[in-house]
């Protein structure tokens, strides 16, 4: 018999209904998730078993799949979470007391991942949001300038121009990467000055896989006062990422690639200590100081009392960035997939897609294909692009060979991640 579970409605009354309570594995009380540690996720890391893994990930079993830049497949347990809040929504329906805590926990994880705290990272719905919840909350110098590079994503450039459209900024500098694919360390000195308002860099480019050497531009731009910015949609779930020791004030991270979650959930992360710099010109009602959830950290009821609606006082945390209210079936597919990408060493992923990218690159250079990737040791991300005169042909021929890869200008995307085996990469260069 199902136990009754007491719901909170709008009017903050609350009623019972025969409802089991949403389990979604590791459902924490609030209590719980407000609290620093959790010992289920600070056990010892699991090595990586990649026969096992393998079985965890569904697309394994039915093609060698290397477009992980593009999507990450999900893993089982991040199915199963999904389809669990399904069923619960389509039985029961809204069941918002249970669901806030869920959030929160998603919060607290990815701060685990970047080595942030939980009052740093916002809960929103893709990079783009991220970014331009940044670019609108900061202050710009007088006839300042931007520093961003042509291997940023283009989100990552085209809002910056129209900071300069709308007279915020003086000048965009688009730094241009040289023939071996990097923009050097060098080009960004130059770059950055003291009238330089904001740098905005992406931690691995999606066109040709560069590693950016961002402690080191973070570092120069500081020199300068400048606001520092990562996109870590290519660099997070492939090798480790500490915010603090990288130095960015401020990064912005999707869970649908590398990651293995769904589409519509992301997270981005303020340094506290710039956060009361930041002052945003939109907000909502979750990104208010006196927020639903607020009110939950403290107990309180959530709707029993009215929302002060005579001014908009922003939350002091990084949840002031929060605007509407979140796609929740996409945040516990986020939650379920930052659990399991805690449960291995990101070292270990990491010096294990080195090994699977090495085999690829090593047989590209025997087939005479040219790498627009870079090779030195320091640049090296999941990603390997390839030069190839009729890319969407080639892409149409492994895909019936049941292999994924992504179509580019003149060039074939690879990306490859931890629970790739050599075996489908050979499969890969002999169909090449």
């Amino acid at each position: 018999m199902r136990s009754i579970v007491l719901r909170r409605i709008s009017s903050g009354a609350r009623t019972a209904s025969r409802r089991p309570a949403l389990k979604l594995s590791t459902l924490p009380s609030t209590a719980f998730i407000l609290g620093k540690q959790n010992a289920d996720y600070d056990r010892a890391l699991l090595s990586l078993n990649i026969d096992l893994v393998r079985k965890e990930i569904p697309v394994t079993s039915r093609r060698a799949y290397f477009d992980n830049a593009g999507t990450g497949p999900p893993s089982i347990n991040v199915i199963n979470a999904i389809h669990e809040y399904l069923t619960d929504w389509r039985d029961y329906g809204e069941n918002w007391e249970e669901w806030l805590p869920i959030i929160i926990e998603s919060r607290r994880l990815f701060a685990k991942m970047i080595g942030a705290g939980l009052e740093e990272v916002a809960s929103v719905p893709n990079v783009s949001s991220a970014l331009t919840a940044l670019a609108s909350s900061l202050k710009y110098k007088p006839n300042g300038n931007i520093v961003i590079s042509e291997l940023n994503f283009p989100t990552n450039i085209y809002l910056w121009h129209l900071q300069k459209k709308h007279g915020r900024a003086n000048e965009v500098r688009l730094l241009r990467k040289e023939a071996d694919g990097v923009v050097p360390l060098d080009a960004w000195e130059r770059a950055i000055d003291d009238d330089t308002s904001i740098v905005s860099v992406d931690y691995v480019s999606w066109t040709n896989g560069c590693r950016e050497k961002i402690r080191e531009i973070a570092k120069i731009a500081h020199e300068h006062s400048a606001f520092v910015i990562a996109d870590s949609f290519h660099g997070l779930g492939v090798f480790p990422i500490n915010a603090k020791q990288d130095g960015v004030d401020a990064l912005a991270c999707g869970m649908y690639k590398w990651m293995q979650g769904p589409h519509g959930a992301a997270y981005m992360y303020t340094h506290s200590d710039r956060l009361r710099e930041l002052d945003p010109n939109y907000i909502g009602w979750h990104g208010v100081e006196d927020s639903v959830v607020r009110r939950m950290s403290k107990q309180e009821d959530l709707f029993g009392k009215p929302f002060n609606i005579d001014d908009a006082e922003p939350a002091l945390d990084a949840t002031r960035f929060e605007g509407g209210s979140w796609g929740v079936v996409s945040i516990i597919g986020a939650k379920a997939a930052l659990e399991y990408a805690l449960k291995h060493d990101q070292q270990e992923r990491y010096h294990r897609i080195l090994k699977i990218t090495d085999r690829l690159i090593d047989g590209l250079k025997k087939r005479g294909r040219k790498i627009l990737t870079p090779l030195q040791s320091d640049r090296r991300s999941g990603i390997v692009v390839f030069e190839d005169q009729d890319p969407q042909a080639t892409f149409n021929k492994l895909k019936s060979l049941n292999i994924t890869v992504a179509s580019r200008v003149k060039a074939i995307r690879v990306s490859p991640h931890y629970y790739n085996t050599e075996e489908e990469i050979d499969k890969l260069l002999a169909a090449l």
